[in-house]
């Protein structure tokens, strides 16, 4: 955040700094200090108030003063103010430019040290690999660099030979490095927010809140396709997650390495979505008392967002770009002043319909990949803001459904009986010659948002469109779109469109040459789209109550429902994971009742008859002979990132608390509660 040409007030006492100190240091750095709130542009809040102070911040809330209410804030803010603008050593005086070496002796950089030779890792055999890892320097591992490809080559060793001593000497590599048991069955009430990060290697679910001890809380998790294994979960995120019939609750950065999500109703936080804290990176709270998540689009950056907030009278494009800075950040938008640099500002084009709009409203916002476009569509009208210009490109009419292309070249939306093409350059409708679709695609009556959806995917420059109608359509099953041309129907089933949510029936995979559909009997037709003509693949079993399909790398389809999650290769059909939430066995607790609440979120059931209780760092409490189920959703997780094979190292499994309490090799929290609070047994002839 910048300050240097803003007012700056302070209240309160912070942990770290000392009476005075911040004031003190920002003066020094050329920043101005106010004592009075009608001259505050920025308020820094600190976590001891009294009584005039709060007063002071409850004003300033009211007048739309913008406050940042936690140190962190005002740490990183006194960081950036007082760090010199340090000059490359090339500009300072005398100084004489290197100049690169063409002569074609000079070495080349060296490259990083690894701790074992990838190549010779592809294809080593058992007893090598072993030799390998015994020589290798574990102390150089990185598992962003190593671990995959080690990995996979126990992978492809297991297939052929099983479980080798290489499997176990690499498990003891990579447990010196450092592991965690995994948290699958970390949710507490049902999911209702589903992201792909942008790489399609890991996908964030979330549940909106549940009620405990602790207050209302929602719950992250993250999952690695690859292995369909939890590698993440983030627990008691403050006032819930997402909201029910919300869809695009939780977003990610370009870049994989920050997560955007909706929490406590209407707050837009950020998370490192592989770090073990769970305090948001920082937080916005713009919309204060409303009753439901704002509409809002992380940046491709991670660091701002646009929300959607303002007054109902206010001209020009309603909302805000604000800071997602490292801090909590609160500017309530409808007491804000108009002029602000928060806002939106952009002039307003003439409607394609001849209406001269005073206001526009963003809803369902994207940005262009290079964060100067924001896309807005809505039940009504779309329209596209140019940041650079400062100003509305163009505004439009549309349909009920609509969604824009991946590239931004197209707007597809249902209209008149029909889908229709929009160019997202200048909102004109494209003109399309060739294809083959029916006059009468869509019922007389407006195409409620249940009854269709619309998605796309790019297979080379080519934009693909499918267009799947449920019940109620003339022509109801999947219609197939390139460029706006219609090229195919499929005559199939869908389930119904779950409109609004994360929950999609329809999944295309990266190539865009392969799709999946969830049919209305819960089935998972795979097919073929990159021939003369469609071909069904495959069909596969979904879970009980799975209402969406997504499809992430190496071909790994998902199946989720609101208790379910399922993992799949679609190429093969093999089970990856497979997990049901929220269900609670007939059965003793392996614990006494005071340990299994703490321990909520860590025990999970293994079916409706059966605990299983993990316990750090490689063991668990269930009955021996359910090894293979154990393992089949249990799993070593490293840098909250990845995941490792139970089935490759020591892992005990012991039948109850007074069999494992002797024989637990290390401490840990969850040993602990084994110690002090096992279930007590109560033999028969006492009764």
């Amino acid at each position: 955040m910048d300050i240097r040409n803003r007012a700056v007030g302070i209240r309160g006492t912070f942990t770290t700094l000392d009476e005075g100190e911040a004031e003190r240091r920002l003066r020094a750095a050329g920043v101005r200090v106010t004592d009075e709130l009608a001259e505050t542009d920025v308020l820094f809040v600190g976590e001891r108030l009294s009584e005039g102070e709060r007063e002071d911040c409850e004003r300033a809330s009211a007048e739309g003063i913008l406050q940042y209410e936690n140190e962190e804030a005002l740490l990183r803010a006194l960081d950036e103010v007082e760090r010199p603008d340090e000059p490359s050593p090339d500009d300072a005086p005398g100084a004489t430019p290197e100049l690169e070496d063409v002569s074609g002796d000079a070495a080349p950089p060296e490259a990083p040290a690894r701790f074992v030779d990838h190549a010779e890792l592809r294809d080593a055999e058992p007893d090598r690999l072993v030799e390998l890892l015994d020589e290798a320097d574990w102390a150089r591992f990185l598992p962003e660099r190593d671990l995959l490809p080690l990995r996979e080559r126990l992978s492809e060793l297991e297939a052929a030979h099983g479980v080798t001593p290489a499997h176990r000497v690499a498990t003891d590599g990579v447990r010196s490095y450092g592991t965690l048991l995994s948290r699958p069955y970390g949710h507490r009430s049902t999911l209702v927010a589903l992201a792909l990060s942008p790489d399609g290697h890991h996908l964030a679910t979330g549940s909106w809140y549940h009620e405990d001890q602790y207050g209302e809380n929602g719950v992250l998790q993250v999952w690695e396709l690859a292995t369909g294994r939890c590698v993440n979960t983030l627990d008691f995120v403050e006032g819930g997650l997402g909201w029910y019939g919300h869809r695009r609750t939780m977003q990610w950065s370009a870049d994989g390495r920050t997560l955007g999500m909706v929490v406590n109703t209407n707050e837009v936080s950020t998370w490192d979505p592989f770090g073990a804290s769970i305090e948001p990176w920082s937080a916005a709270d713009v919309t204060p008392g409303v009753p439901r998540p704002p509409s809002w689009a992380l940046h491709p950056d991670g660091r701002r967002a646009y929300i959607a907030a303002g007054k109902a009278k206010r001209e020009g494009v309603n909302g805000a770009l604000v800071p997602l800075d490292r801090g909590r950040l609160h500017w309530p938008a409808e007491r804000a002043p108009k002029q602000h640099p928060f806002w939106l500002d952009a002039k307003l084009p003439t409607s394609r319909d001849g209406r001269h709009p005073r206001s526009l409203w963003v809803e369902n916002p994207q940005w262009s990949a290079d964060g100067q476009r924001l896309y807005s569509r809505g039940r009504r009208d779309a329209f596209v803001v140019d940041l650079e210009r400062g100003e509305v490109r163009w505004h439009a009419p549309v349909g009920d459904v609509s969604a824009w292309s991946p590239d931004f070249r197209y707007l597809a939306h249902t209209q008149r009986r029909r889908i229709h093409f929009l160019d997202a350059e200048t909102g004109e409708e494209v003109e399309r010659s060739g294809g083959r679709e029916p006059a009468d695609l869509l019922p007389k009556r407006t195409l409620g948002r249940a009854n269709a959806g619309l998605y796309w995917a790019a297979r080379g420059s080519v934009a693909r469109l499918a267009a799947v109608l449920g019940p109620g359509s003339p022509q109801p099953g999947v219609h197939l779109y390139e460029d706006g041309v219609h090229r195919h129907h499929l005559p199939v089933q869908p389930a119904r469109a779950q409109g609004g949510t994360d929950f999609e029936p329809w999944a295309w995979a990266p190539s865009g040459e392969r799709a999946a559909l969830l049919t209305h009997d819960g089935g998972v037709e795979i097919w073929a789209l990159d021939g003369a003509e469609p071909e069904l693949l495959r069909t596969e079993n979904a879970p009980y109550d799975a209402l969406g399909l997504v499809w992430g790398a190496g071909d790994v389809l998902v199946a989720a429902g609101p208790r379910s999650l399922r993992f799949l290769c679609a190429v093969t059909g093999e089970l990856l994971g497979d997990y049901t939430f929220l269900r609670t066995p007939d059965a003793e607790p392996p614990l006494a009742e005071e340990a299994m609440e703490e321990l909520w979120g860590i025990v999970f059931a293994l079916d409706e008859e059966t605990w299983c209780l993990p316990v750090e760092p490689e063991s668990a409490i269930a009955p021996p002979e359910r090894r293979e189920e154990v393992e089949a959703v249990q799993a070593w997780t490293v840098d909250r990132r990845y995941s490792w094979p139970l089935r490759w190292g020591r892992f005990d499994i012991w039948p109850d608390a007074e069999t494992a309490s002797p024989r637990l090799r290390y401490d840990s929290f969850t040993s602990d509660f084994v110690h002090r609070y096992p279930h007590e047994v109560i033999d028969d002839a006492d009764i």
